[in-house]
């Protein structure tokens, strides 16, 4: 019993957990693959919010501790009609699709939206979060 207490707690202190969600892949190039989870997008008005994941074909370093980078995935919230978007929160992993080791954990609620470039991996997750419904 004592241990099934201690997974509920831990599963509703990490908001952003990849053993449980639906990836579904949504596009790929050279250097990363990206993946969305469906389920998680929420609309209201011109906003949109939704769980995406880049999972990094060759692993990056992490800029402080020179650890290898593996995937991230990130809480984003986009303004749809102004097609900018900026991250909520996000966790940084040692291994591919959010498994192993978090190298960081960033919480920015009041970060400023940033302009979404045509080819990024954010356009792409625009794309689906804000098609019209």
């Amino acid at each position: 019993m004592k241990k099934w207490m201690v997974i509920a707690v831990c599963m509703t202190a990490l908001p952003i957990s990849s053993a449980f969600a639906a990836w579904q892949e949504i596009g790929s190039n050279e250097q990363s693959t990206v993946s969305l989870d469906i389920e998680t997008l929420k609309r209201d008005g011109d906003k949109a919010q939704i769980m995406s994941m880049l999972d990094f074909k060759t692993p990056g370093a992490d800029p402080k501790t020179k650890e290898p980078i593996r995937s991230i995935i990130g809480l984003n919230e986009y303004l749809c009609g102004k097609i900018q978007y900026r991250p909520i929160e996000y966790k940084v992993f040692s291994g591919n699709k959010g498994e192993g080791k978090v190298i960081a954990d960033v919480k920015s609620p009041d970060s400023p939206f940033e302009t979404i470039t045509s080819g990024s991996w954010a356009a792409g997750v625009y794309s689906i979060a804000c098609r019209a419904q």
